[in-house]
Order: C-alpha cells, then sequence, then structure tokens
C-alpha cells in the first residue's frame, strides 16, 4: 500500500494567503502606515502630507517622503548653511544640524519632529492588528 500527498508549494501557498513579497497583506500595511503617518508629518501646506501618498509605493515595504525639506523637518532641528550660518543655505551649500529647536506652527498635537517614531509609538499595536485581522480575511483560491 502507498500512499501519495499532493501539496501546494511553499510559493504558492503564501500567494494564496497574500503573504507573498509585494502582496495584499504588503500592500494593506504600507497603505495603512502610511495613513496613520500623515496625521504626524510637519502641516504647513500639506506638501509632506501628499508626498506620502504620492510617492509611497503599496507593496513596497517602504513609506517615502518626498521633499527635499522632509530630514530636517523630521529631526526637528533647525539646520544652517556650512558658510553662510543662515537657514537659507546658498544653492550646493551643505547644511549642519544646530542644537536648536524647529518650531511647528499646528494646532494638532500630533504633529512634529521624529513624526515616525511617535506614529510607531501610539499606533503600531493597532496596525498590527489590522494588518492580523485582513490577513485573516485573504484567500486567493
Amino acid at each position: 500500500m502507498s500512499l501519495t500527498i499532493k501539496t501546494k508549494t511553499l510559493s504558492e501557498i503564501y500567494r494564496s494567503l497574500g503573504l507573498e513579497e509585494k502582496g495584499k497583506v504588503q500592500q494593506f500595511l504600507d497603505k495603512t502606515v502610511s495613513q496613520n503617518l500623515q496625521k504626524y508629518v510637519s502641516f504647513s501646506s500639506g506638501t509632506m502630507e501628499k508626498s506620502i501618498k504620492l510617492a509611497t509605493v503599496p507593496g513596497s515595504g517602504k513609506i517615502i517622503i518626498n521633499v527635499p525639506y522632509a530630514r530636517f523637518q523630521s529631526e526637528g532641528k533647525v539646520m544652517i548653511g556650512t558658510n553662510s550660518h543662515s537657514p537659507w543655505a546658498r544653492r550646493g551649500e551643505k547644511k549642519i544640524v544646530t542644537s536648536r529647536n524647529l518650531k511647528y506652527h499646528s494646532s494638532d498635537l500630533k504633529r512634529g519632529a521624529k513624526p515616525w517614531e511617535r506614529m510607531k509609538a501610539d499606533k503600531r499595536d493597532s496596525i498590527l492588528r489590522q494588518t492580523i485581522a485582513y490577513a485573516k480575511k485573504v484567500d486567493n483560491g
């Protein structure tokens, strides 16, 4: 007597569960993280918030803030030109970080320095629960 068990390959199983690279679960996670992060980035004209929507590719595993001033806004410190010693550095001039804190002009207390870290501290468990719930629903056949 012989017994033959036919199973799907591991990649087929992952795909059917939406767990493959750039799959449905990764796309859901990226969208959820980017939506939550938008509420934490600096908001003057809304450009940083909009750039997250435009530059992030769901499923890539990366959240991108595509504005030239994202680094210093995120750090929360004033940056000045190495030669001019001005926050409005000359074209091509390198900038250095000072010890002075940026002043954020927003009535929303969530916005400000270190948006990624603050969002993660506030929303990590919620995002994980939502992603787990979504992953349980996914079934490609």
